[in-house]
């Protein structure tokens, strides 16, 4: 009997234990949330939106960030994708919250969609800036990092590829040297454009070398031999393990894209990106059924219901949304999440200021399909800089790594964002 209750005793000691650990390991993983719970009874329905603000940093093009200021004090700040008329649908667009509550983020973003008859183009731009700052706003207001504010995250590190620059030649040399300098920054994956003939230079009426013409969208028996032996060289130089893809930018017919797709099938592309314009499902699903090279689109399309025919007729292998201009950062991962239920994974395209790009990370941490960030920019020198850092790479390893502070966790420097200001712009108006 004895014997009996020590061992009742050493088996309640045990469960006991064993739900002490379990609570300590809840608590570890929930601490974010746990510590926004005082600080949200205190700020719940007690901050009010004051006003709107833009500054256009000028990149390789103009890079709008958004500022929304609060009576309170606290502020978010968020990035729109750059284009004809994102500033003044911005400046419209902000009577649509002020004086709200901005912890109401998705509440706002239906409040302005529905508020005017736009849903594309420079009004889902300005809207998706809008948005982005709210989330930033929201995550200061509770104390805790915007991915937790969108379900939580996935994982640590977001694997970044890089964008490259794309010379304009034919010669293997030059590409090669570009793939070296990528490796050499510490990326694991990257991104050709072997466009470098573009429609824009056809219209332009300057004349081409290799391509035949602009009008039939067509690729050339020599482009697309050209093309493939760039890939080869590249693919040699870099040794395995690492991940390259190819953009053309929309620019061809389906008929020489799917040659061009099936062609480069023995060198095991990561993904073809965008091989002909995004207006037509139908013949992107034949393209993307025809080939094992894997189909990538999305730069282009704005909200779930432009992606919904792409997911639904499966015309794509990833779908690749951009926060800044599709919708904002819950957008981006409800089309996420719509296509992983084809099981067609998400790769965030990204073209900002490392405001935008941490607030894109936030979202990629927070979605299941993620499978890559795109990089931009980096090449300039004082990019990284725009933001407050410890004078490192933005991206080590080839990674993003979040800070795990309030908000996006980022602050701007302001010294070096106000010195390179769009000309003719002002700083926060």
């Amino acid at each position: 009997m004895l014997h009996g209750t020590k061992r009742q005793l050493s088996r309640r000691e045990f469960f006991g234990r064993s739900a002490g650990l379990a609570a300590a390991a809840w608590t570890l993983e929930q601490s974010q949330v746990l510590k926004a719970m005082p600080q949200a009874e205190s700020m719940l329905g007690k901050v009010k939106i004051r006003d709107v603000q833009t500054a256009t940093i000028q990149l390789n093009y103009p890079a709008h960030l958004v500022k929304i200021t609060t009576e309170q004090g606290p502020f978010g700040i968020g990035e729109a994708f750059n284009g004809t008329g994102v500033l003044d649908n911005i400046g419209r667009l902000k009577r649509y919250v002020i004086g709200e509550d901005p912890l109401q983020v998705d509440y706002l973003l239906n409040r302005m969609l529905e508020g005017t008859s736009g849903h594309h183009g420079a009004y889902m731009r300005a809207v998706s800036g809008i948005e982005t700052a709210l989330w930033d706003l929201a995550g200061k207001i509770l104390n805790v990092p915007v991915y937790v504010l969108l379900g939580g995250k996935f994982r640590d590190r977001l694997l970044v590829y890089h964008d490259t620059g794309s010379p304009r030649t034919a010669d293997p040399k030059p590409w090669v040297e570009e793939a070296l300098r990528s490796k050499d920054y510490g990326f694991k994956a990257m991104k050709f454009d072997l466009d470098w003939e573009s429609r824009g230079q056809g219209v332009a009426g300057k004349p081409y070398q290799y391509r035949r013409e602009v009008w039939n969208r067509s690729i050339s028996a020599q482009e697309q031999r050209q093309w493939v032996r760039i890939i080869e060289e590249i693919l040699k130089a870099l040794g395995p393990g690492y991940d390259v893809a190819v953009d053309c930018h929309w620019e061809y017919n389906t008929r020489d894209a799917l040659r061009l797709a099936q062609a480069l099938e023995p060198l095991n592309l990561w993904f073809l990106e965008d091989p002909i314009p995004p207006d037509n499902p139908d013949a992107m699903a034949r393209l993307a059924a025809a080939t094992r090279t894997p189909i990538a689109t999305g730069e282009n399309l704005d909200t779930r219901g432009q992606f919904r025919p792409y997911v639904e007729k499966q015309a794509c292998d990833i779908v690749q949304p951009d926060p800044q201009r599709c919708g904002g950062l819950l957008e981006a991962k409800r089309i996420a999440d719509l296509a992983d239920l084809y099981y067609i994974t998400f790769a965030c395209h990204n073209m900002c200021t490392p405001v935008g790009a941490t607030a894109a990370g936030h979202a990629c941490a927070a979605i299941r399909s993620f499978v890559a960030l795109e990089s931009d920019s980096i090449e300039i020198p004082w990019w990284k800089d725009i933001i407050v850092n410890d004078g490192g790479k933005f991206y080590r390893d080839g990674f993003l790594t979040l800070s795990g502070k309030p908000g996006f966790g980022v602050e701007l420097n302001e010294d070096v964002a106000k010195a390179h200001l769009a000309p003719g712009t002002q700083w926060f108006r």
